[in-house]
């Protein structure tokens, strides 16, 4: 059995930070395990490693948006736009709308 992938040396290999890697351990979209129980230490098993990279492999075509593309946040909301009650003063004592 080859030995459990440190956090650090997986986000190394995979070229993201640990901040992504915790994340995405988190949400789920990583394989990995936490040793001891759930407030145990995050590692990776090589093989699931392996087989997650691969599968990204073959469902990822040119061109084509992924499934977390397609499920971003909503856009954001849009504000009010200003009224002459939101005014600012200028630098020569006159209003202006911003």
């Amino acid at each position: 059995m080859e030995s459990l992938i440190k956090p650090n040396d997986l986000a190394e290999r995979l070229g993201v930070s640990r901040t992504w890697l915790y994340a995405a351990a988190r949400d789920g979209r990583i394989p990995s395990i936490r040793v001891g129980g759930e407030h145990g230490p995050l590692r990776f098993i090589p093989e699931d490693i392996d087989r997650w990279i691969d599968r990204a492999r073959d469902e990822w075509q040119p061109g084509r948006p992924t499934a977390t593309a397609s499920q971003s946040a909503p856009p954001p909301r849009r504000l009010p736009r200003a009224t002459s009650r939101h005014r600012a003063r200028g630098t020569s004592g006159q209003q202006k709308l911003i």
